[in-house]
């Protein structure tokens, strides 16, 4: 537990260093650091977890045709890295293997994540990157690889982000930038978020890139992007609508191919 004001600081690439590794093998790890007040900052660290599995058997068995349902799929423990309902800054760290997310980010502004290598969260049915409850957040210049979602939202009002210089590496289990919209949460409405403006990244897997589950109270911006494996925006972005934009992005492994 980290009171307000505190750094938790690494070495991590000061002489090559890979800096000091936090870790946890239990795969029930609730949560493994914990912010208490504003203004935390987590830097330089490896914070690994202890579940880099996809476990798709699993899932199947929860929500396929034998339909064991949400009660026996949530038996299986379930593991998160960093949790902080208060503005926190977490950069310059390599965070993986966590079933969760990685980054819980459940309420609260101004909370900034940067410069950091996210990946190998990817059980199926969680499996996240950054996830967002009623929180916003600025996320920049990370490597993501390996999540099912790098980036997720439940949707709710106030819930948003800007992604900005990011890169999405090769592998991914579904979408990688989400955001839930009313249908998900079962609450009767529509809203995918308040805002969400996604530029200057740089997507590799095939799946799609962005998926917006609903309609944002203020907008959707997806633009200046290089979606490598997507020939048009349709395939690269779900949930186009008025809100949900897609414009002047990059498609093709051609960097000349822009509508």
């Amino acid at each position: 537990e980290l009171p307000e004001g505190v750094t938790l600081a690494g070495s991590r690439g000061n002489k090559g260093s890979k800096g000091a590794l936090l870790k946890s093998d239990a795969l029930k790890t609730p949560i493994m650091i914990r912010a208490m007040g504003p203004d935390v900052r987590i830097t330089g660290l490896r914070i690994q977890g202890p579940n880099p599995e996809r476990h798709l058997e699993h899932h199947k068995r929860s929500f396929g045709p034998e339909g064991l349902g949400r009660d026996y799929y949530y038996k299986f423990p379930v593991s998160r890295g960093i949790i902080s309902d208060f503005s926190i800054r977490v950069d310059n760290c390599d965070i993986s293997a966590f079933s969760g997310s990685a980054i819980s980010l459940r309420k609260g502004s101004g909370h900034h994540i940067h410069h950091n290598y996210i990946h190998h969260c990817q059980y199926n049915g969680l499996g996240y990157g950054i996830s967002h409850a009623a929180a916003s957040s600025l996320i920049e210049h990370n490597l993501f690889d390996h999540n099912r979602h790098s980036i997720a939202g439940t949707g709710v009002s106030g819930c948003g982000y800007v992604a900005r210089n990011n890169v999405e590496l090769g592998t991914s289990l579904s979408h990688c930038f989400d955001m839930h919209g009313g249908r998900d949460r079962k609450d009767g409405t529509e809203v995918a978020g308040t805002f969400i403006e996604i530029y200057n990244n740089t997507f590799y897997p095939p799946e799609p890139a962005v998926a917006v589950r609903g309609i944002p109270e203020d907008k959707c911006a997806v633009y200046q992007n290089w979606f490598i494996e997507h020939a048009e925006p349709s395939g690269a972005v779900r949930g186009l609508s008025e809100k949900t934009t897609a414009t002047d992005n990059v498609y093709g492994k051609s960097p000349f191919s822009v509508k």
